[in-house]
């Protein structure tokens, strides 16, 4: 990954003091799809305690102004995961949730089974366990343009995907930009070639899949991490000469 000097002055903050946080909650008493669908919420964000001992450390600003500084918002990503053989039909489960969701179900379900559609069943390498949707991955502006969104789903995805079958994604703008339907089709090529950097392949109208169970995907995740250490590097060289 090569960056020139403009996109490095572009990145706000040190890209190794990202952390993500994973947000899931759920009623003891469970009702309607509740033990079938877990909706995560995950955000990027760099704390202002941290963020303030580094500046501490490499700036010469005053207790003042490092008192004043405050969480960086980097990114928000949302994920459904759903349990193909729990007490309810998973595609009722994701119809429930929204239509871009559902839409995907439709897909990757064979909907009057609530199995998995045979297409996909004969794609993955191993069709047994739940299924992880990718809903959004939004980054703020000022932290696009640097191969940063592979690096925060993958990294997401390693922590959400445990007894999943596959991860599905529908490529597409999701950060509420008024778009043509020429606009659209480029976003959603542009991002599916983005999201192959994580192992997802083209699977059917649109939906494209990561293999859970294949070595091909656990290496492009390690590789996606070898990615961001070596941009980090690159922006303290940039920063911190």
């Amino acid at each position: 990954m090569t960056l020139t000097a403009p996109q490095m002055v572009q990145l706000p903050a040190d890209l190794s003091l990202i952390s993500l946080a994973y947000h899931h909650e759920h009623p003891v008493q469970a009702y309607e799809f509740e033990n079938t669908l877990e909706v995560w919420t995950v955000s990027a964000r760099i704390d202002a305690d941290v963020l303030a001992e580094d500046l501490a450390a490499y700036s010469d600003m005053d207790q003042e102004a490092l008192d004043a500084v405050q969480d960086v918002t980097v990114g928000r990503m949302s994920f459904v995961r759903a349990r193909m053989f729990g007490p309810d039909h998973p595609f009722e489960a994701m119809d429930s949730y929204t239509g871009d969701v559902a839409g995907i179900g439709e897909v990757v379900l064979d909907v009057a089974a609530g199995d998995w559609a045979p297409g996909l069943q004969a794609t993955l390498a191993q069709p047994v366990g739940g299924l992880l949707v990718m809903d959004r991955v939004i980054l703020e502006p000022g932290w696009r343009g640097v191969g940063l969104g592979p690096v925060l789903a993958g990294s997401a995805i390693r922590r959400l995907s445990q007894g999943c079958a596959a991860v599905a994604c529908k490529p597409g703008s999701a950060d509420g930009r008024e778009l043509t339907a020429d606009q659209h089709r480029d976003a959603a090529v542009k991002l599916g070639q983005l999201w192959q950097r994580i192992g997802f392949e083209p699977f059917q109208d649109g939906v494209h899949l990561l293999d859970c169970h294949l070595q091909r995907t656990e290496d492009l995740l390690a590789e996606q991490q070898g990615e961001f250490l070596a941009l980090c590097q690159a922006w303290r060289s940039h920063h911190r000469p």
